[in-house]
């Protein structure tokens, strides 16, 4: 991920007035991961999966903290039992930043079919999503889909595109 694209990330954190951020160790948000570590204004959290990274998401909100799950578009699926069964039925918001294995020019042909099927995965969850593929974006679509998150009570997503991020 290019340097821009990772502090913009942390400043729309921040100014979203984020300061729970779980993830599941992800090449993509390295650098991110990295930077929330560091800053003292976050409460970082690594996970075996996204699914326990959802609850503890929902338990941090319901404690009064405003959550961030950090994952690749593979534990969308991983996370779905937890996103189902707690965050839909009972309003417990939280933002997603999502990297998007399996989108045009990934090249790993291993993840071609979890590209095909996110998106509509998704849709079918009901998930309000920005695709970003630069810095400028990735910032205003924090802070929009945070806020968004808040009032709705609703799942949000910022997805990174590979193109232009690295």
């Amino acid at each position: 991920m290019k340097e821009e694209t990772a502090q913009a990330i942390i400043e729309g954190l921040k100014e979203a007035g984020v300061n729970f951020v779980v993830y599941m160790p992800d090449s993509f948000f390295y650098d991110v991961i990295t930077k929330v570590k560091e800053d003292h204004g976050f409460t970082s959290i690594s996970v075996p999966n996204e699914s326990v990274g959802m609850c503890l998401c929902a338990g941090a909100w319901l404690g009064g903290k405003k959550p961030v799950m950090i994952m690749e578009n593979t534990g969308l699926f991983v996370a779905s039992n937890a996103i189902t069964r707690f965050h839909q039925p009972f309003g417990i918001p939280v933002l997603m930043l999502i990297s998007y294995r399996g989108d045009a020019g990934d090249g790993w042909w291993m993840v071609t079919a979890i590209g095909h099927a996110f998106e509509p995965a998704l849709k079918s969850l009901g998930i309000t999503y920005e695709l970003v593929d630069n810095p400028e974006n990735a910032k205003r679509a924090i802070q929009l889909l945070q806020t968004s998150a808040e009032v709705s009570e609703e799942l949000q997503a910022v997805v990174f595109r590979k193109e232009g991020q690295w």
